[in-house]
Order: C-alpha cells, then sequence, then structure tokens
C-alpha cells in the first residue's frame, strides 16, 4: 500500500495554483544544482533536495535487486544538468537521469543500502508558478521491509505510453511485397549505453539507425521502421512490442559497446541462444538485460519464457530463419568492408531477441573501447559501406527465406 500511496499522493499534495501550471506546461523545469544536494541525514539515512525552476507534476518509488529510488517528472531539463557536485553521501553509489518517455524524465539513484522514503514534500517559494523545492528524507531500514515496500507502481499510463494496437499477423513475408524492417537503436533517454570518452552508445547507433533506415526506404524494396527515432528509454519488452505492432518481418538491433576487459574488436552478429558462445558474448547479454533494470524498469511481471506448444514450435522456426539472416549479414558486412573477426556469428540470451514469431538479430557494430572501432563508427563512409553490406544481406535473404516458405506451403 505505501508504495502505491508514493505514486500517487504526490500529485495531489501540491497547492491548487502550481498544480494548474504543471498541468499545462509551457516550459520544462531545470535543475538549480547550487541548490540541490543529496546527503547524509544527522540521525541516519539520506536527504534529497532538488531545486527545481518549476512544479511539476512527479512520483517517487523504490525498485530492489538492485536497489533504487526512482523519480519520475514532467518534465526536466538536463542539459546543463551535473551530478558531480551534488552527490555527497556515500550510501548513494550512482546517479542516472534523462529522458525517459517523451514529456517525462527519470532520475535513478542506486542505494548501497536499504533505505525507505520517509517524507516527500516539495516546498514553493513567495512566487507562485516560480521555483520549488523537492525534499525526499530517507531512512535506514532492513532488506525484508525495503524489499516488501519496493515495486514499480501499477502501469497506469502516467509514465508509460499506451501500447499500440496489435496488428494482425500477416503471415510469412513470400517475396510478394516490401520487407517489414524493424531497426532497433539500442539503450537511450536514462539509459547511455556504453560510454568511452565522449562518445555515448545510444547516439552512435541511433545515427547509424537512422542512416540505416533512409538506406533501406531509397531502394523501394523495403519498409523501415525504428523502435526509437530520438533520444528517449524503451525498454526490452517494448521494443518488440513497437516491432509487433508495425508488422515487422524483421527485427535488427543494433549496439556499439565497451568492454572493461579483453580487447573485442570488430563487427559481430549475435541470434538468441540459452547458451552464450563465449564469456565475452554472455557478458554483454547481461550488461543488455541489466540496462533495464538500471534504468528504473520493474522487469519482475515480464515472463520471456512463453511456456505453450505453439510458442515453441514458432520458435524453432524464427531460430532457424535468424540463424540464416545471421549468416548472410556476415557474408555480406565482410564483402563491403573487406574484413570482420574470426569469429562473426556469435550467440548469448539476448532478451530483445527472445521474439518467437520475429526472426531477430543483434548487430554489434564495433567496440568503442577499440581506437580503430570508434574511429570506423564516427566515419560516415564506413558506416555507408556496413550499410551497403546489410542491405545486400537482406536482399538474399528476403529471397531464400521466402523460397523456403514457398516450399513449406507444398
Amino acid at each position: 500500500m505505501f508504495r502505491v500511496l508514493l505514486a500517487y499522493v504526490l500529485l495531489f499534495t501540491l497547492p491548487s495554483v502550481q498544480l494548474a501550471a504543471a498541468q499545462d506546461l509551457q516550459a520544462i523545469a531545470r535543475i538549480n544544482i547550487d541548490k540541490s544536494r543529496i546527503s547524509d541525514r544527522l540521525l541516519g539515512g539520506v536527504s534529497v533536495k532538488l531545486s527545481l525552476s518549476q512544479a511539476v507534476p512527479f512520483r517517487v518509488f523504490t525498485l530492489d535487486e538492485p536497489k533504487r529510488l526512482v523519480v519520475d517528472f514532467k518534465e526536466v531539463d538536463w542539459t546543463l544538468f551535473s551530478d558531480e557536485d551534488l552527490l555527497n553521501t556515500d550510501a548513494v553509489t550512482d546517479i542516472r537521469y534523462g529522458i525517459f518517455r517523451p514529456g517525462w524524465s527519470r532520475m535513478v539513484l542506486d542505494l548501497a543500502n536499504p533505505l525507505a522514503v520517509e517524507v516527500i514534500e516539495m516546498k514553493t517559494g513567495a512566487n507562485p508558478g516560480g521555483p520549488v523545492t523537492l525534499s525526499i528524507l530517507m531512512r535506514n531500514v532492513t532488506s525484508a521491509e525495503f524489499a516488501r515496500n519496493a515495486g514499480a507502481p501499477e502501469d497506469d499510463g502516467w509514465a508509460f505510453e499506451v501500447k499500440a494496437p496489435a496488428v494482425a499477423s500477416r503471415g510469412r513475408q513470400l517475396g510478394d511485397r516490401p520487407l517489414v524492417v524493424a531497426i532497433d537503436a539500442g539503450h537511450g533517454g536514462i539509459d547511455p549505453g556504453a560510454t568511452h570518452q565522449e562518445h555515448e552508445e545510444k547516439q552512435l547507433v541511433l545515427l547509424f539507425a537512422r542512416e540505416f533506415k533512409e538506406a533501406l526506404i531509397l531502394t523501394g524494396r523495403y519498409s523501415a521502421a525504428m523502435t526509437r527515432d530520438q533520444d528517449e528509454f524503451v525498454s526490452l519488452p517494448d521494443r518488440i512490442t513497437r516491432a509487433r505492432a508495425i508488422g515487422a518481418d524483421v527485427f535488427i538491433s543494433l549496439h556499439a559497446d565497451a568492454l572493461a576487459q579483453g580487447t573485442a574488436s570488430g563487427t559481430t552478429v549475435y541470434t538468441v541462444s540459452e547458451k552464450a558462445s563465449d564469456a565475452a558474448a554472455e557478458t554483454l547479454a547481461t550488461q543488455h538485460d541489466r540496462s533495464d533494470l538500471l534504468a528504473g524498469v520493474d522487469l519482475s511481471r515480464q515472463d520471456d519464457q512463453v511456456a505453450t506448444v505453439l510458442m515453441d514450435m514458432a520458435r524453432l522456426e524464427t531460430a532457424a530463419r535468424s540463424d540464416l539472416l545471421a549468416e548472410m549479414i556476415v557474408a555480406g558486412v565482410a564483402e563491403s568492408i573487406g574484413h570482420l573477426r574470426k569469429r562473426p556469428h556469435l550467440s548469448a540470451g539476448f532478451t530483445v531477441l527472445k521474439a518467437p514469431d520475429i526472426p531477430s538479430v543483434l548487430v554489434e557494430l564495433g567496440f568503442m573501447s577499440n581506437k580503430r572501432d570508434l574511429n570506423n563508427l564516427l566515419n560516415k563512409k564506413w558506416r555507408a559501406q556496413v550499410i551497403e553490406g546489410l542491405v545486400s544481406a537482406l536482399d538474399l535473404w528476403a529471397v531464400e527465406d521466402a523460397a523456403q516458405a514457398l516450399l513449406l506451403r507444398k
């Protein structure tokens, strides 16, 4: 009960003049770092004080495994925000912030110890509609108490978009219509993905995805759509939902990771498997799936293993089609850029590739931790060559996949 109240009571405890201003925002709020602080409380616990340029609707809740405090806003501009001088406690190990959905912002605090929200209030100044201070006071609790009160609010549409209506299945493609390609730019919004120097994975793959989409459409042989076309957070299940909503024949997820250990480099294509090809593949799959948790998404009610015979049968057929697509992408990209790494086709348990009805691959364009790979990712000519290889691979796959489908119908 407590966590539900946390999610909703905040929207109705502001003075009426503030709510009126917040419900029809003409500008987004900004955080004044000089007047904001996350620090230890005198008698134990943590105090979070955020100075906002104006009142905005918000909600607060906690999540477990890992332990996090999540604050959603409608809406906050993070452009000039910096957490360097904000954090003054060891009880908070990390802060993430950014766009969660268009029109919604999110801040996530990773907690070193179990803490429960004790007091939440938004204090106004002398000027209605002017600066306000959001205060969140947290106290030390046991892990058991934290777990009891943790959990995401019910999906009330407050911070989650309304799901797109499902489209009627058009059946397996037979080569008699444009192939529908769902392009999935990994990470986004509050989840930057891998970072190296001043570069973020979410921006690099979004740029590539836009160029890839344009190239596909210009052929006249494809219909292409992106799971995200801006810097927004999209959870792993939602990425599959969006692909299914457009009737995707193929799902291609794009990434550009960085490894803290090892010397991985080069373009790699992944298909889904419960058993990873190697330790590096397993590490990447864990990192990708963990991004939803670290961004504050509660996946406890997600069921990745659909326990029906029909779905299992669909997975068997789809897996074979995905493997064929991966092999053709390996060949196509190798031909276009001249070489690939020694083992270019690997597998791991990537959640985003588990759609039972859509052939899916994950293309690791390169590793930002490798200087040559990073230079390639920033090079428009190199990106164009890789895209040429991807389009060529899709051309060949579409023909072979359609031929196999026609044989199955006979």
